[in-house]
């Protein structure tokens, strides 16, 4: 890889990084306050890339084809070509947001802290019968010694499908701190069949609480809902919860 290549890879990495920080592709790897370090990141490559590539075709030919047999040295191992594979991967196979298969294996036991006030859920949203909340929330209400903020109310609770081993289904988010790289599953049992609902698919899920049950796999208490309604809906654009 000569130097005209590099500066042309640089370019093209620039590129593809502004295009997928302009759109919502980047929700896909980061948290949304991540964006304008994509978009500075992408100016830095797009200006060194550029800079290389108008000093290497300034160059006079002679003094080029002079260099050119002293520049081996300059020239960038095989292994720089690698560069493209993460170009070639969101240009060709651009991996969607993670779903089912994380959420089954990494969903985090929710430990209430000993300290937890059993404060209430707040007023329902405006015009409706019912609170909405994040799972999170809602499971560290539902396992909570004092679960009297959820008596008597009806919370509304969105995320994708995920299939439970031994029956039933969960209502499942994805949350990251900084990126996919660590991300978390928060998952709330639906009490009741999966029925005609596929895996990953969006629903909103209004009902209210129920006991916990223990989990099929390691024993720790997960949260429930009791649905009163379960309606398909669009994934929203960022589907990961902070």
């Amino acid at each position: 890889m000569d130097r005209l290549t590099q500066y042309l890879v640089l370019l093209l990495l620039g590129g593809v990084t502004l295009s997928v920080a302009l759109g919502d592709a980047h929700l896909a790897y980061v948290q949304p306050g991540f964006r304008p370090l994509l978009l500075l990141a992408s100016v830095v490559l797009l200006a060194l890339g550029l800079i290389g590539v108008v000093r290497e075709r300034s160059r006079p030919h002679s003094e080029a084809a002079a260099a050119g047999g002293h520049d081996h040295g300059h020239a960038a191992p095989r292994v720089a070509w690698l560069l493209l594979l993460p170009v070639a991967v969101v240009l060709l196979v651009a991996p969607p947001a993670l779903g089912p298969f994380t959420a089954d294996r990494q969903a985090q036991q929710v430990v209430v802290p000993e300290d937890h006030q059993a404060l209430g859920i707040g007023a329902n949203d405006p015009g409706e019968d019912h609170r909405t909340m994040t799972l999170l929330n809602y499971s560290l209400h539902a396992l909570a010694a004092d679960t009297r903020a959820l008596h008597g109310r009806l919370v509304r609770l969105t995320g994708f499908v995920t299939p439970r081993e031994g029956g039933g289904w969960y209502v499942s988010r994805i949350g990251i701190n900084c990126c996919a790289a660590d991300a978390v599953a928060f998952t709330v049992a639906v009490d009741g069949e999966q029925g005609d609902l596929v895996a990953d698919q969006w629903v909103e899920v209004i009902g209210s609480w129920a006991p916990p049950r223990p989990h099929p796999r390691s024993g720790y208490p997960e949260a429930v809902i009791t649905p009163r309604s379960v309606i398909p809906i669009e994934a929203p654009a960022n589907t990961y919860q902070g």
